[in-house]
């Protein structure tokens, strides 16, 4: 498992490196809004968090995991939010730094696996936020587990993730301009098509996702999906909380 986390910051690092268009850190604009209460944020797709999610963020300790890019942590500290980002990519990682430094914020940087909180205590925040970046890890079911431990009691569990869509389609050129065709069973897992060459992803059921997080003694209150132009680029975002 050392290995294929490996594969995977190196996979992020070259990402940063290719200026991939989610990494783009938080504009002045995004910036000043969210510091004078109009906070919108993002987590991967074009829909933003619905805004009574995160009314009550101003002052509360949060973790943005698997989250750094420069994004989420910056909007977050600017609304006023004790920020710590935890992700897998020091290139990642390095945008918030600069972020941070250019704006005078107050973030925690953590480098590590979304699988392993241990250098968090328990009950140590009121949010986490986790912009879509479950589809790296083989089990959503240890990230749960911990979210839930290193939550506070009321505390909130806000992740973006792909539908399963996603990966059972592919598409098949024809001479009328192609289609997609369901060919893939879930969950699915890249390292089963040798076209992916280096690059690690994994697709997990709705089960795993909603399932999971009530088997960890969450209770879902929100759920918002969001459809983009191609029909198989459907994510969703969840709000779960611990009772």
């Amino acid at each position: 498992m050392k290995d294929l986390y490996k594969q995977v910051e190196n996979n992020m690092d070259d990402l940063v490196d290719n200026q991939v268009w989610w990494s783009n850190c938080a504009t002045a604009e995004q910036m000043d809004a969210a510091k004078n209460g109009s906070l919108e944020i993002t987590l991967g797709g074009s829909k933003p968090l619905p805004k009574d999610w995160i009314a009550h963020i101003s002052g509360k300790k949060v973790l943005c995991l698997a989250g750094a890019g420069g994004l989420q942590a910056p909007l977050l500290a600017s609304a006023g939010a004790k920020v710590t980002v935890m992700d897998i990519s020091r290139k990642m990682l390095d945008k918030d730094i600069l972020m941070a430094q250019k704006y005078d914020l107050d973030i925690r940087i953590e480098k590590g696996n979304m699988e392993d909180l241990s250098r968090f205590e328990d009950e140590s925040f009121h949010f986490i936020v986790n912009p879509a970046s479950l589809f790296y890890v083989p089990s959503v079911h240890p990230v749960f587990k911990e979210c839930y431990r290193v939550l506070k009691k009321g505390g909130a569990l806000i992740l973006a993730a792909p539908a399963p869509i996603a990966y059972v389609c592919e598409y098949v050129e024809d001479e009328k301009g192609g289609y997609y065709k369901a060919v893939n069973r879930m969950p699915y897992s890249s390292a089963e098509h040798p076209d992916q060459g280096d690059w690690i992803e994994f697709g997990h059921t709705m089960a795993d996702y909603i399932g999971g997080q009530i088997a960890c003694g969450f209770v879902i209150t929100g759920y918002v999906e969001d459809q983009q132009e191609d029909i198989t680029d459907l994510s969703f975002m969840t709000m779960a909380v611990k009772q």
